[in-house]
């Protein structure tokens, strides 16, 4: 690994989601590279002082004083204003006015509900009409078909398998199962052939890049068969031997 490990791979390592032949990739590297190392280190200090950190917890007298401060402090003017409005609107000083004004709410509250009640109510059907109410049912959640192999999952999917947590990566890299690097796959993750049998690629991680394997299908021609060879005869002291 001659470049710097970035820090969603040291993130990925810290949180354990990273396989064992990456993992010991990731130590060798920042064994070697001193500041790959460091910031490693660093990280590592940051997730332990995280884990370390003790939630505060409030005075028990804060709660108790909070209220007591609500309970004496004076509404704001424009809250008083804008109540004493309303309480002289709903409850005029002249009993007059208070009677027609508590008659007026109540003729408003009864509209308000019996206007609802009707906007509730199913529409009357009209002489030789039928109303037919179709309720759909609960939709069935698409079902994903997995597999785990060489100790990872992958997904189904309408181009192949894809493992877990790489859907929409684009691989920056395609290969040959027949080739040299696909061969060295298949040596470490022999398991992999498993899927490829199904002639769909897979794409995995490999080496910290995400890469897509395939069988390439080999060349013939349908419905060529060869055809034998017709053997010649050859005369040996007069008689007739086939070659």
């Amino acid at each position: 690994m001659n470049r710097h490990v970035s820090t969603e791979q040291l993130s990925a390592y810290l949180d354990a989601e990273l396989g064992y032949s990456e993992i010991r990739q990731i130590e060798n590297h920042c064994a070697a590279c001193k500041e790959c190392g460091a910031r490693l280190d660093d990280m590592q200090r940051v997730v332990s002082g995280l884990g370390r950190l003790e939630r505060s917890v409030p005075p028990p007298a804060l709660r108790q004083q909070i209220r007591q401060q609500v309970a004496v402090q004076p509404p704001a003017p424009s809250l008083e204003r804008a109540y004493n409005s309303v309480r002289l609107l709903f409850f005029p000083i002249r009993p007059a006015l208070r009677t027609a004004a508590a008659m007026g709410l109540a003729l408003t509250v009864g509209i308000f509900i019996v206007h609802h009640e009707a906007e509730g109510l199913p529409p009357t059907p009209r002489p030789g009409e039928e109303v037919v109410t179709v309720e759909l049912g609960a939709q069935i959640g698409q079902l994903l078909t997995t597999s785990e192999v060489a100790d990872r999952q992958f997904i189904w999917t309408d181009d192949g398998w894809i493992q877990k947590g790489l859907e929409g990566q684009t691989p920056v890299a395609r290969m040959d199962a027949g080739s040299p690097q696909g061969r060295a796959l298949l040596t470490r993750y022999s398991d992999l052939k498993l899927l490829l049998e199904d002639g769909y690629p897979v794409v995995l991680r490999y080496d910290l890049e995400t890469v897509e394997i395939r069988n390439l299908p080999p060349n013939r021609i349908i419905g060529f068969e060869p055809q034998p060879v017709p053997r010649r005869a050859r005369h040996i002291h007069g008689s007739i031997v086939a070659a």
